[in-house]
């Protein structure tokens, strides 16, 4: 049977909605799934944490490991230039590493499949970063 009603938003649903998509979902120190996204394409990793806050707020971020080693200025041009053609996720720096995120306020709930729908999205934008990231995407 299809779900069709909107659920509030819980760490429970997005891990598993998470383990629903064949990840292996691990849990950060503040007991938000997590998991580790890699393409064999290209040495940079993400880890990419789910969190839930308690207005309901689902924020994603997620933290790029083994991007070339760039000055900050060019690793500042190129989250810039991603930015620039490009809505989500969102790409920056904080202590000379690069981020990305989304935020999605769900204050009111959110239909099942929709919540599958925004996990995947971010998922797939993510690899999709660290494949332009090294010249295998336009």
């Amino acid at each position: 049977m299809t779900e069709t009603w909107i659920q509030p938003l819980t760490r429970e649903h997005v891990r598993e909605i998470l383990e629903g998509l064949d990840l292996k979902v691990l849990t950060d120190p503040d007991g938000d799934p997590m998991v580790i996204l890699a393409d064999e394409r290209v040495k940079a990793l993400a880890f990419a944490a789910f969190a839930v806050s308690p207005g309901q707020v689902l924020s994603y971020i997620a933290q790029v490991q083994g991007a070339p080693d760039w000055p900050e200025e060019e690793a500042l041009r190129r989250v810039n230039a991603w930015n620039a053609e490009r809505r989500w996720p969102r790409a920056f720096l904080r202590k000379g590493r690069i981020h990305l995120d989304y935020h999605w306020d769900l204050e009111e709930g959110i239909h099942p499949a929709l919540l599958r729908s925004l996990l995947f999205n971010a998922l797939a934008g993510t690899v999709h970063f660290l494949l332009w990231l090294e010249g295998l995407e336009a």
